[in-house]
């Protein structure tokens, strides 16, 4: 930009030619175009405009054309968000302002912005106000990603209060960070006596259980594992748990529900075979459950060896 401004026709501009600034405005574009950092000073009672390399990436199509005119004709279309904070500064109060809203049109389309930056006075000789001076950065691809992030968290939050399934999620220290209302539905405790606090100490002796040594592994093997857990709530009731437990980049998000009435399904299935074996098994003359080849051959039936000549 130095070498611009020096070929540059200053006759149309307010700011006048180079050789005429005074020397506090020489000081502040040296310093301006020492930097890269995005920067521009603007000066004399139209506020003329100049600015930095790394500043006229944020002009767009403005630039180069936006060199040396008034900072109202750069960026009319924001003006009525940006004057409040220029009078403020053109009268010796320093500004700052972090991801403020801006819906620019620098490349031939609006668009919406966000910027953080600081308007500071630039005092001349005589200790008068003459110019402003400002740093600045495009914060807009920042305040989108949280915004997409946020947005993502508040659908999956609405997700996870939806489901029929506990959730809960530990950071690597298994710190609980979050539960699920259905989490806390399960645990028939207060979220104040669980969030926050580590694993262990919600549920003592968990670390040595077969539960806690499956959360330590997944945790430590990076891997997805399933545990069926026979746990007793706080208030004496004993149920089995399904508990899946999924490595994520801050800890482990765990899905657990309770299978109790599945499981004792199965157990009075499997306990119902058993007495049909059993009875089976024991009467006499019928068909055994055991194997075919350890059956005792009826009376008077004949069988024939191997060593039998055939006729």
């Amino acid at each position: 930009m130095g070498a611009r401004m020096r070929a540059h026709d200053w006759s149309t501009s307010p700011l006048g030619r180079p050789e005429t600034w005074p020397q506090c405005l020489r000081s502040a574009v040296s310093l301006m175009l020492g930097s890269k950092f995005p920067m521009f000073v603007t000066w004399g009672s139209e506020l003329g405009f100049l600015y930095n390399d790394t500043y006229a990436e944020i002009l767009g199509d403005k630039h180069p054309a936006a060199l040396g005119r008034r900072f109202y004709d750069v960026w009319s279309e924001i003006w009525p968000d940006i004057s409040p904070l220029i009078d403020r500064a053109m009268v010796g109060e320093a500004t700052w302002a972090e991801n403020l809203p801006l819906v620019m049109n620098r490349h031939g389309y609006d668009e919406q912005t966000y910027f953080t930056f600081s308007y500071s006075p630039v005092r001349d000789d005589a200790g008068t106000v003459g110019g402003m001076f400002c740093a600045c950065t495009e914060t807009t691809g920042k305040v989108k990603a949280e915004e997409a992030l946020r947005a993502s968290e508040a659908r999956a939050s609405g997700v996870l209060e939806g489901m029929d399934e506990g959730f809960m999620l530990l950071d690597r220290d298994f710190r609980i960070l979050q539960m699920n209302a259905e989490g806390l539905l399960l645990e028939e405790r207060p979220p104040s006596e669980v969030v926050g606090r580590s694993h262990w100490e919600v549920y003592p002796g968990s670390e040595r259980m077969p539960i806690g040594q499956m959360y330590q592994r997944a945790m430590r093997e990076r891997a997805p594992l399933t545990l069926e857990h026979r746990y007793v709530w706080p208030d004496g009731h004993a149920a089995w748990l399904e508990v899946r437990a999924y490595p994520h980049p801050e800890g482990l998000a765990l899905f657990y529900r309770d299978v109790t009435e599945r499981r004792e399904r199965e157990d009075a299935l499997r306990e119902a075979e058993a007495r049909l074996r059993a009875l089976a098994d024991n009467l006499p003359g019928a068909w055994s459950t055991r194997s075919p080849w350890s059956a005792t051959a009826p009376a008077g039936a004949s069988s024939t060896s191997r060593g039998a000549s055939s006729a």
